[in-house]
């Protein structure tokens, strides 16, 4: 069985970095609903890849600093992610890696349960909140992208033969 190993130390706290640069960038109001959900897409891929070590209080101090970075209530995306990771790793045990639509349909079990977090938590909190469908047009843009965002992302680590 093949393992995996990050190509360099910093690989998955660069990728993260570069996923909350994507996250942060202005864009207009109607494409900023359709801009995909990169730091959880981000941890779904090293969440599928290295999932025996993935810590979640790393992802819990990442998601407060998204929620610093974003200026929303503190541990809203905390919560998120760790939800995001902790499920990502539990539904991969019981998939191939390599089944495409498995991974899709993971991907859409778990970004959706990412989506009624944070809508629950906007509301419950009297946060602006996109009404309507265009607030579900993340997670069908972060579907759409996925392959191409895995297949990137996977030159951050390498295979090789576990002893």
């Amino acid at each position: 069985m093949p393992v995996n190993d990050l190509r360099f130390p910093g690989a998955m706290l660069l990728t993260l970095i570069l996923a909350m640069i994507l996250a942060i960038i202005p864009l207009g109001d109607t494409l900023s609903a359709w801009r995909p959900e990169w730091i959880a897409l981000t941890l779904v891929h090293w969440a599928l890849v290295i999932r025996d070590r993935t810590s979640l209080l790393i992802v819990f101090v990442i998601g407060l600093v998204v929620d610093a970075l974003y200026g929303s209530l503190l541990g809203q995306h905390a919560l998120g992610y760790v939800l995001v990771t902790y499920l990502a790793v539990r539904l991969s045990l019981r998939m191939t890696p390599e089944a495409f639509m498995q991974q899709l349909a993971l991907l859409f079990v778990i970004m959706g349960v990412y989506m009624l977090i944070t809508l629950w938590i906007q509301r419950v909190t009297g946060g602006s909140v996109t009404v309507g469908w265009l607030y579900w047009a993340s997670l069908l843009s972060s579907i759409v992208i996925w392959p191409v965002y895995h297949s990137l992302l996977g030159y951050f680590h390498v295979q090789r033969k576990a002893l």
